[in-house]
C-alpha cells in the first residue's frame, strides 16, 4: 500500500467516525468530542477525529505524549470524568487548553487498550450514569475503526522505515563508489550492485506494501549502431539513464542489467503511478536526439505484498511481450502470489 492509498484510508475512517464524535456531543452536551490512537511503544497519543465548536483548541492529527495526557490522569486516578480540570490538574495540558469537564474511556480492541472516546468543555458539565452506558456503548463502536488506524499507521511507519533504509543503503553504496558496483558507461548500478540492493528489497522487514518494477529495452538497438556507430549507441544509453535518474526518487534504484537492457525498482509504487513513470520515460526519451530515430518498450510488475524474485521474471515476461507487440509499446503485469 502506497502514501496516497493510506491517506485515502485514513480520510475514510475520519469520515467514518465523525458521526458518532456529533453523537457524543448531542449525548453529552460538551462542546468537543474526540478520539484518540494510544501507541505505548513511542508513549504517545495521537487525536484521530474531532468534532466541536473549536472552543477547545485540540486538532485531528496532533500528538501529545503519554507521560503528559489527560486520558492517562483520569486513568491513573481511576476515574472516567472531572469537571474541575483548573483545581484537579491545574499544570496539566488539559488546563491549559481551558478544559473545565472532561471525560475518557478507553477503547480496547482484543482486549487491549488501543485509544480512547473522549470529551471536552470550557464550563462544568455534570455527567450521568446513563450517559455513561451511552458513552462505552459508543467506546465499544469505535474499537474496529481505531484497530483499523493502528493497522494503517504500522503500515505506514513500515513503509517509511524500508524507503529511509533503501535511501540509506543507495547513499553509502555512492558514498563508497566501488567500480564493481557501478555501470561504468551509466553511472547506474549495474547488475552486481543491483543484486545487493535488490536483496534489501526482498527481506523480510520489507516484504509488505505495493512496490513496482519497470523492465526497459531499446527498440532495434543492433540498426541504431550499425547507422550511426558504436559512440550514438553509446549516447543513446547514456541519454536513458539520465531520464531514469531523473524519474526516479532518493528511495528508488536504476540499473543497467547489460547491453540495452534496464531495469528501474520503485518501492511503495502502485499500478497507476508506475504506468505514469514508464509512459514519462518513453515520452521524454522520444524528445532526445536519438529518440527521434528509435523508441523504447517497457514491462511493467506491480506487487501489493512486497517483493519476491518472481516480480523480475513477470517484469521481464511483460517486456517479452511489449517489445513482440511492436515499437514503443508498454505491458503491465500484476504479481498474485
Amino acid at each position: 500500500m502506497n502514501s496516497n492509498r493510506l491517506d485515502s484510508r485514513f480520510q475514510e475512517l475520519q469520515r467514518a467516525l465523525s458521526p458518532l464524535m456529533q453523537l457524543v456531543c448531542s449525548i453529552t452536551s460538551l462542546e468537543t468530542a474526540f478520539v484518540t490512537y494510544i501507541d505505548p511503544v513511542q508513549a504517545k497519543q495521537l487525536v484521530a477525529v474531532v468534532y466541536g465548536n473549536g472552543d477547545i483548541g485540540i486538532v485531528a492529527g496532533s500528538e501529545v505524549a503519554w507521560q503528559n495526557s489527560m486520558c492517562r490522569q483520569l486513568f491513573n486516578d481511576d476515574n472516567w470524568v472531572n469537571t474541575n480540570i483548573a483545581e484537579t490538574y491545574p499544570e496539566s495540558d488539559g488546563a491549559k487548553l481551558g478544559m473545565t469537564t472532561f471525560f475518557a474511556l478507553p477503547v480496547q480492541y482484543n482486549e487491549q487498550m488501543i485509544g480512547s472516546l473522549c470529551g471536552a468543555s470550557t464550563r462544568e458539565q455534570v455527567l450521568s450514569d446513563a450517559q455513561l452506558q451511552q458513552l462505552q456503548l459508543i467506546a465499544v463502536s469505535v474499537s474496529w475503526l481505531i484497530a483499523q488506524w493502528q493497522r494503517l499507521l504500522k503500515l505506514q511507519q513500515r513503509l517509511l522505515f524500508t524507503q529511509q533504509r533503501l535511501k540509506r543503503a543507495y547513499q553509502d553504496r555512492e558514498s563508497l563508489k566501488q567500480l564493481a558496483d557501478q555501470d561504468p558507461l551509466t553511472g547506474l548500478l549495474n547488475r552486481r550492485g543491483f543484486a545487493d540492493l535488490w536483496q534489501t528489497c526482498t527481506e523480510q522487514d520489507a516484504k509488505e506494501g505495493d512496490v513496482a518494477v519497470i523492465a526497459l529495452d531499446f527498440d532495434n538497438f543492433k540498426q541504431l549502431n550499425d547507422n550511426f556507430g558504436h559512440q550514438a549507441g553509446d549516447e543513446a544509453l547514456t541519454e536513458l539513464a539520465q531520464i531514469l535518474q531523473q524519474n526516479t526518487r532518493d528511495y528508488d534504484f536504476a540499473t543497467r542489467l547489460g547491453g540495452d537492457e534496464f531495469i528501474l525498482v520503485l518501492p511503495g509504487c502502485g499500478r497507476l503511478e508506475a504506468i505514469q513513470i514508464a509512459e514519462r520515460i518513453q515520452q521524454s526519451y522520444a524528445t532526445t536526439k536519438h529518440g527521434q530515430h528509435h523508441s523504447i518498450s517497457s514491462g511493467i510488475a506491480v506487487s501489493s505484498v512486497g517483493a519476491s524474485d518472481d516480480l523480475l521474471l513477470l517484469a521481464d515476461k511483460a517486456l517479452y511481450k511489449a517489445k513482440n507487440a511492436g515499437r514503443g509499446q508498454l505491458v503491465v503485469n500484476t504479481y498474485r502470489p
